[in-house]
Order: structure tokens, then sequence, then C-alpha cells
């Protein structure tokens, strides 16, 4: 059989995620690229340590009140065996309990929070250290009972690994910069907008039923593109789909030296080894503006000048990118204080894209406002969307009709 041409989900085996496994545990961060699977595993030792250490706390505190209250005479060492392994795993069970609610708290509420998955998210942390805490316990005992529960709990913790293993290479193989949820967004964000554009994602990668979408992503410098492009990218992965993320002078280099599959590409660090973009359900094309930008008077060469790029110079992986959804981050290149008419601009970008990718869907504008550091987190997405098509400092978000050929 050939090998698979165009979009298709992600594939990982097990013998992909030892690899993973072994250059995330074997290898040196400060040789290689850390990856996020090996902040994982990091993480994971971590919390066995810390319940390792939380149940010999909680040992010698129950033993020390055994002896107080004289239901001992005196203080062993396995004195308070029983109620310290019990406090123990009672107190890292309330620990993430809280980090889950303040989780919640933090959420801004503009886009509906993945609940299911941060609540996951705090059980295995402290089920790890819960498993750190009969560690401890075990620690206290002689050595074949210690080395038959080390046993199990080594058994467990390998066990309950891999779904998050693989949740976290499918991420980073993507490529993204930074993990960023679209929770986090803003909070002035509508509230109808937000739940469409997390129906487009919840709707997987594209297919008969679900065909490819476009989305263009506006705004000055500041106002949360990047924030926006790696939240869509972040919410596509973690639902199990094969996203690419790269810079559009990329993209054209590929395009300059493809000749057909395979097609050029830049697989990262060793230790990751990106997804193809060429086989990505989801691609997200950062950094437009900068290869489009003009001195010309409120920027109108700018479109002129995309257009030229997309008929002829990624003319030769067309029929890759308009299989796929794609998100563009085309930013606001006009100079400060300059008038001028963005969301037509914006409009009109999107169009020319949805002309080059087929057109099988009217394209998603994301059009964000000027950021507002004195009230704003860093990373934020600032404003509302809406439909309206009007320009001011705030966020807007709408459709683009089908233009004609």
């Amino acid at each position: 059989m050939g090998q698979q041409l165009g979009p298709s989900a992600p594939k990982l085996t097990s013998w992909d995620l030892w690899r993973q496994f072994w250059a995330d545990a074997y290898g040196k961060e400060v040789q290689t690229a850390a990856t996020y699977s090996y902040t994982w595993l990091a993480d994971q030792f971590g919390h066995l340590c810390i319940g390792i250490v939380a149940d010999f706390l909680a040992t010698l505190v129950s033993g020390a009140a055994i002896v107080k209250f004289g239901w001992s005479p005196e203080l062993h060492y396995d004195t308070g065996l029983w109620p310290g392994l019990v406090l123990a795993v009672i107190g890292v069970s309330i620990w993430e309990c809280s980090a889950y609610f303040s989780s919640v708290r933090q959420a801004t509420g503009a886009f509906p929070l993945d609940t299911k998955l941060l609540r996951n998210n705090a059980v295995i942390a402290a089920v790890y250290m819960s498993l750190g805490a009969v560690l401890g316990f075990a620690f206290h005992l002689s050595a074949v009972p210690a080395l038959a529960i080390s046993a199990i709990v080594v058994v467990a913790a390998i066990l309950l690994a891999p779904p998050w293993l693989r949740q976290k290479i499918i991420w980073q193989k993507a490529s993204i910069p930074y993990l960023f949820r679209l929770a986090d967004a803003a909070q002035t964000i509508g509230k109808k907008d937000a739940e469409e554009m997390l129906g487009l994602i919840n709707r997987g990668g594209p297919r008969n039923d679900n065909p490819p979408f476009q989305v263009v992503i506006g705004g000055p410098i500041g106002s949360g593109r990047t924030s926006m492009a790696a939240g869509i990218g972040t919410e596509f992965a973690f639902a199990q789909n094969k996203v690419r993320y790269l810079s559009f002078g990329s993209l054209l280099e590929f395009a300059a030296t493809a000749t057909g599959h395979p097609f050029p590409d830049d697989p990262g660090p060793t230790t990751i080894s990106y997804w193809p973009w060429s086989e990505a359900q989801v691609i997200i094309i950062d950094d437009v503006g900068p290869m489009i930008a003009s001195n010309e008077p409120r920027r109108q060469a700018n479109l002129a000048r995309f257009t030229g790029l997309l008929k002829n110079d990624l003319k030769t992986i067309k029929d890759v990118l308009k299989q796929c959804h794609t998100v563009w981050v085309i930013g606001d290149l006009r100079p400060p204080l300059t008038s001028g008419t963005l969301a037509a601009t914006l409009d009109d970008f999107a169009k020319q894209i949805a002309q080059y990718c087929g057109n099988q869907r009217d394209p998603l504008v994301i059009e964000l406002g000027s950021p507002s550091p004195s009230i704003a987190p860093k990373g934020a997405l600032l404003g509302s969307m809406r439909r309206a098509p009007q320009i001011a400092t705030v966020s807007n978000v709408r459709t683009v009709g089908r233009s004609p050929n």
C-alpha cells in the first residue's frame, strides 16, 4: 500500500511512545530541546516524590499524636504508619482539588472551559502523589512487602502514563510556540461567536461531512494574534487532530522547492519530529504580515502582493492547503494613528484565501483590537467578538460571503 497523501489523523504506536519516553528520560535537556512530554514525565516523578515526603511527614505527625494521647508508649518510625498514609492521600487530594477550582476561577468565561480535561488532569496528579504516598508507606516495611508494594506502584504508574503521553506528544509535534487554551481568552468576547468557533473545532479535521474551512486573524501588535492562533491549534491538538504551525516564510520556502510528494519540510528537533505539514489536518500559518509589508499609503499594496504570492509562489502546494483547515495570521501593518478600512482589508484577504483554497466554506475573520496593558494580562485576547463590520478597538468575528469567480 502506498503512503497516504493529504490530511490524516495522528497515529502513535506503543513503539512511538516508548521512543519518546526514552528520548525524554535518557536525554539531557541541556543538550536537546526540552519537550512537553518530558515536562509531563518530570511532573509525575515530582508528584511521586511529593507523595513520599507527604507520607513521611504525615506518619511522623500521626505517630506523635498517637504517643501524646497515650495510644502508644513510645514513638517509633512506624508508629503512625496507617494513619499517616490515610492523611497523606487525603492531603494531596485536597491540594489538587484546590488547584482545580483555582484554575476554574481563572478561566475568563469567553470560551467554555474544558472542565473534563482539567478535572482529569487534577485527578491524575493526585493519583501519582497518592502512589508516592504508598511508596513512602512501603519504605516503612520489611524488605519483601516493601519490594512487592513498590513493584505494584511502578506498574500502576506506567499503565497510567500512555494516554497522557499520547496527548502531550500530539501537541508538541504540532510545533505550536506555546500552549494556550481559548478558555483563557478575554471575557469580553461574545459567547455566541466563541461557541461558534468551538463548534468548528469540535467538528474536528476535514472530511466529507466537514469540508475544510479558513480562518483569518488580524489585529495590531500585542492584540493576541499568535495567542489566538496557538489557542485554536491547541484545542485541535487536544482533540486528537494533527496540527502543524509554521511561518509564512517557511511555507514559501517549502513551496519554492516542492516537486510533489514527499514535500519539503522542517522536521524540527530530533526529540520531537514535527508532523509533516503536508499531512496535517490543521495548518496554522503565522507571520504573514512581514512578508507582504509595504510603505504604500493605507497599505493597499499588501493585498496585491499577497494575491500574487498565493497565485504564483504557493501554486505548487495549493492542492495540499485546499484539503485541510487553515489559519492565516495576517496582522495589522498600518502605522499608528493611521485611519483606514482594516475590516474591509481583512475581508479582502479572506476572500482571496477562500478562492485559493477552493472556497468550500465561507471563511471566518477574527479581528482583534488594540491591547490595553493596564487592565489585561500578558497574552490575553482583548475586546469582544461580533459580526458587525465596523472598526473599533475591540475584537470582531464574522464570516465572509463567497466571492464571484
